[in-house]
């Protein structure tokens, strides 16, 4: 075998056991907390939906052939969470704080909301923080992944039908909480539909001025 097919060979091997090896969750830690507090939240779901891809494939691979968009969302509900969190921290910033437009005055550059930006930055970090930790529990203690190996191939259960742990159900409740709660911001916060989706936008912005 060529040096060029054995390195292929080894990254495919990488990429199908990457739930257990702890240099893709490093790589995946470092990853979403740098880019997402360094440059912007966009990095974040980037981060995020390339872990769903890798997933994807892989259960292509090795996984059960059913249901395999619902298994990956399955994977990365964790994920999901902290994107949602984010996303709501940004939209309720304002209202976390109690002082009217002081959010909005942030992202005019204005010297006294440079300290919002920053405590927003802080608070954003230690979501990523929580979330990254358990992922890092998860791979440090051998914890079971969501995609079967080879030996278990198409014969897994769909796991939301088996018995929800607790983290399971804080996980899917706080998913439902935070989704609801950004729908519902023209409603519980000063901003209007457009001022939400403008936010929303700045924050997702792939390079923010």
């Amino acid at each position: 075998m060529s040096p060029i097919r054995r390195r292929l060979a080894r990254a495919r091997r990488w990429l199908l056991e990457h739930d257990h090896r702890v240099s893709f969750t490093v790589l995946y830690i470092s990853l979403a907390l740098i880019l997402s507090m360094a440059i912007s939240m966009f990095w974040l779901v980037a981060v995020v939906a390339a872990h769903a891809v890798i997933e994807y494939w892989t259960l292509g691979k090795l996984g059960p052939a059913d249901q395999r968009l619902g298994r990956t969302l399955w994977h990365i509900r964790l994920d999901i969470v902290l994107v949602l969190a984010a996303l709501w921290l940004g939209l309720y910033i304002d209202l976390l704080f109690g002082i009217a437009g002081l959010g909005a005055a942030a992202r005019t550059g204005a010297q006294v909301s440079a300290r919002v930006v920053a405590w927003q930055r802080t608070i954003r970090g230690v979501l990523l923080s929580v979330d990254e930790a358990a992922l890092a529990a998860k791979a440090a203690l051998g914890g079971q992944s969501d995609t079967p190996g080879p030996a278990r191939r198409r014969e897994a259960p769909l796991p939301w039908r088996e018995p929800w742990s607790w983290g399971d159900r804080l996980t899917i409740g706080s998913s439902a909480l935070l989704f609801g709660l950004i729908l519902l911001t023209p409603v519980l916060t000063d901003h209007s539909v457009v001022e939400a989706l403008r936010l929303l936008a700045e924050d997702l912005h792939p390079w923010p001025p």
